[in-house]
């Protein structure tokens, strides 16, 4: 996948089992794009501000497409609508069931009701840029919430030349200079956490995205207790988790 034009149509995660532990009511929010469920999800749980980072180019014109979709169409016709539209090769990434239950907007027609009213009182904008040299990008903007999905797991698949501990440590302190006091940023998305390694000793010459220990300790110096490690079943018959850091 080229993740610099091309988008998931709909999450692959499991947004409802974590999003509400976020408490986004009232609160303005930094999200990365690609499929904008994370931005949706939240707009329907009470942030007052979206902004979607990304590095595609894509994201603000499916958001033009995707939104207009949801204000036009009924909630059983969303996926076959969204899906049929020419931004995508491949519809294989989430099954119809999945978006159902991944996305508290596809929840009830309530929920989808309250996510219209919600995109027509509220503009999202868009960063377009690389969130691995984000320092740029920000300008003076701080915000309350920050949404990473899984982006970390892919940081040294896109910068093999360079030491990407150093890069993710470089990356995590500016994003920390952005989040307001007391704000919360979902930093990493663990896919099935059977696949999670906690002995980092094999893995200082390069980077894995699933070294949940040897991440943690290149980021957390002395805040050990400033993260949290939230499990949860997934859709697809295992566990998937991420990890919440939180700004005291």
């Amino acid at each position: 996948m080229n993740f610099k034009e091309d988008l998931y149509p709909f999450t692959t995660e499991s947004i409802n089992r974590y999003i509400e532990a976020m408490n986004l009511k009232d609160k303005s929010l930094l999200t990365l794009g690609s499929s904008l469920d994370q931005a949706y999800n939240a707009l329907l749980l009470g942030a007052n501000k979206v902004t979607v980072f990304d590095i595609n180019v894509n994201v603000e014109k499916f958001h033009k497409i995707k939104s207009n979709l949801i204000l036009t169409c009924p909630r059983n016709e969303l996926y076959s609508r969204v899906n049929n539209s020419s931004l995508f090769h491949d519809y294989s990434y989430s099954t119809e069931g999945s978006v159902y239950k991944c996305n508290l907007y596809m929840h009830s027609d309530d929920n989808y009701e309250l996510l219209r009213e919600k995109l027509t009182e509220n503009e999202i904008s868009f960063i377009n840029g690389d969130i691995f040299d984000i320092k740029n990008s920000l300008d003076g903007n701080s915000y309350d919430r920050m949404i990473l999905s899984n982006v970390v797991q892919y940081i040294g698949m896109y910068n093999r030349k360079k030491d990407v501990y150093k890069l993710l440590e470089k990356m995590f302190k500016t994003l920390k200079r952005h989040l307001n006091d007391d704000g919360i940023m979902q930093l990493l998305y663990f896919y099935n956490t059977k696949l999670i390694i906690d002995d980092d000793d094999d893995y200082d010459d390069f980077f894995d995205g699933y070294n949940l220990h040897k991440i943690l300790k290149v980021l957390s110096n002395d805040d050990m207790d400033n993260f949290e490690f939230l499990e949860f079943k997934n859709d697809y018959l295992s566990k998937d988790a991420v990890v919440l850091y939180k700004k005291r």
